[in-house]
Formats: C-alpha cells, structure tokens, sequence
C-alpha cells in the first residue's frame, strides 16, 4: 500500500511539472516579436561617430553604448558615453520597452546635455528599427529621427537626423561593433 501511495505522489508530481513546463513554453511563445527583437541591443558597443552641424562643420568622436535586459526580458536598458576634447563629457541612460496595449516600442533618454524624452518606434523590419520624438524647443517644432539597422548580431548601423522648425540642425552617423 506504501509503494502504491508514493507512486501515486510521483505520477502527480511529475504530471504537475509537465503542466507547469507546457504553460512555461506558452507564456515564452506569447511574447511578441517587437518585445523580443529588443534583446538584440544587449551586450557592450562601440562606435565612431561623425556629427555634422548645420553649418555643416563636422566632428568625429567615439561614443560606447552598454545594454542589459531588464525586467524578465521584457525590455532593455543602456548607458552611452562619450568623451571627447570638443564636445566634452556625454552620459545617457536608455530604457526601451514594449506596450502591448499600444502595440509598439518605447524609448526613453535621460541624456546631460539637455535631453529627457520619448520616442514612438517602430519595426520596419527584424532588422531595422525606426525611433522618432516630436516636441518643442524655443517655440519652433523640434523633431529627432533615429533609424538603427542591425547588419548582423555584432554590428548596428545608426543616422540620427535632428530637425528644428523644419531645418536640419544635426546629423549623426555611426556604426557599432559589439565587443565579443
């Protein structure tokens, strides 16, 4: 009777751990791909970065971006810095994450050279994602355009446009290489 109890235990046990690894496998497939993508961006990057003004004087600095997945996986988060001679000391924090219930991605810059916003992106594909933030800045309409394409897991290549009532301001262009 005892060996017929503690297989009863084991078969329920083991059928417990069957569901709860279905229901694991469930939940894992029901991220959605736009939340997933995100973990591209997780690992160590560096970059040299040409900035053009607009009097179209350019600049060439390198710039090293760190990302870690948060939150279970459900979203990334970066630090970037840069330090360079002319355009100084550059610190951002980054936090992207997925809405599910407004069906896209999330950026969010914290940067010390007068940045705090969001941007609404978009997947064009797997491969490329498009940021944009729209304010104000001195009363004219202030416009910021980043285009990220990943040409492989090591390698992102990155334009960023700024405009300012209408008028380019700043471009940057730049590709990062994952440190392996």
């Amino acid at each position: 009777m005892k060996s017929v109890k503690i297989q009863l235990a084991l078969f329920a046990m083991f059928m417990f751990m069957g569901g709860m690894a279905a229901t694991a496998q469930e939940k894992k497939a029901a991220v959605p791909n736009e939340q997933a993508w995100l973990q591209k961006f997780v690992g160590k990057w560096t970059a040299k970065v040409v900035m053009t003004d607009d009097k179209k004087q350019t600049m060439t600095f390198t710039a090293q971006m760190n990302y870690s997945s948060v939150a279970d996986g459900t979203g990334v988060y970066g630090t970037e810095s840069v330090d360079d001679p002319k355009l100084g000391k550059l610190r951002a924090s980054y936090l992207m994450g997925y809405d599910p219930y407004g069906k896209k991605v999330h950026f969010y810059a914290v940067v010390n050279m007068g940045v705090c916003h969001d941007h609404d992106c978009t997947w064009k594909t797997p491969d490329h994602l498009y940021m944009e933030h729209n304010s104000m800045r001195d009363g004219k309409a202030f416009k910021e355009v980043i285009d990220l394409v990943f040409k492989d897991k090591n390698t992102i290549e990155f334009t960023e446009t700024d405009y300012l009532g209408g008028n380019t301001i700043e471009t940057d262009q730049g590709t990062f290489k994952k440190a392996k």
